[in-house]
């Protein structure tokens, strides 16, 4: 297997995973593990944000969400939690991350994005910047398929790469932009947060440990709504 972070000089590399994940769910962790393993990354990094400029007000509240993520991947070596867009606060701008991580640590990382997400890429702050301080691989998620032709007509850039599960290509090595096709996982924040309100049960959804802060909280805002 190409080692992908043989592209970088100075070793492997990190990826950077960006969202709201509101909650981080099941979906979000397999997705991370099956891109540690074909990228060979050092770690994948979860960067959740504070606000997203477009999307609408988070139900969950960031030091909640930052709770049940950190909880989430405890157990996992290789998985990560970088709080700087939630102790940052205001909106959360990608590219604003991304210029901090490069003046921290000096190498340029992966940014991990769903393709639900991309749709609205060309719309992000600075987007062709996004693009020179990182490689930006696209998750494909049920209901948001992207095509390549759709990606190069939504931004700059003269090189994408598909990339299957299991079978990373030489091609992804110089690519600026991979579309991703993994596991097709039907989970999403949003059912999640339905399910909640409706009383229903989210096992196997998120992890256990996610599952009784999440239940914690919603009791408790509950409450303070009565």
């Amino acid at each position: 297997m190409i080692k992908y972070a043989e592209q970088f000089s100075g070793g492997r590399v990190k990826a950077l995973f960006g969202g709201s994940f509101n909650p981080v769910h099941i979906g979000h962790l397999i997705t991370a593990r099956d891109i540690l393993e074909d990228f060979q990354f050092e770690k994948i990094i979860f960067v959740p944000a504070f606000v997203q400029p477009l999307k609408e007000t988070l139900l969950i509240p960031p030091e909640i969400r930052l709770q049940i993520l950190k909880a989430s991947i405890e157990s996992e070596h290789y998985f990560d939690v970088w709080d700087y867009e939630i102790k940052k606060g205001g909106i959360s701008y990608t590219f604003q991350t991304l210029e901090t991580y490069k003046k921290l640590h000096k190498e340029k990382p992966a940014f991990i994005m769903g393709s639900d997400s991309f749709h609205s890429f060309h719309k992000w702050k600075e987007p062709e910047k996004i693009l020179q301080l990182s490689q930006i691989i696209i998750v494909q998620r049920p209901g948001h398929e992207i095509t390549i032709k759709e990606i190069l007509q939504k931004v700059n850039c003269t090189t994408v790469a598909k990339v299957q599960k299991g079978n990373l290509n030489k091609t992804a090595r110089q690519a600026e932009i991979i579309l991703y096709e993994g596991r097709k996982l039907e989970i999403s924040s949003t059912e999640i947060r339905q399910r909640l309100k409706e009383g229903k049960s989210i096992k196997y959804m998120v992890t256990e440990k996610a599952e009784k802060i999440l239940r914690r909280w919603w009791e408790n805002a509950l409450q303070q709504n009565v």
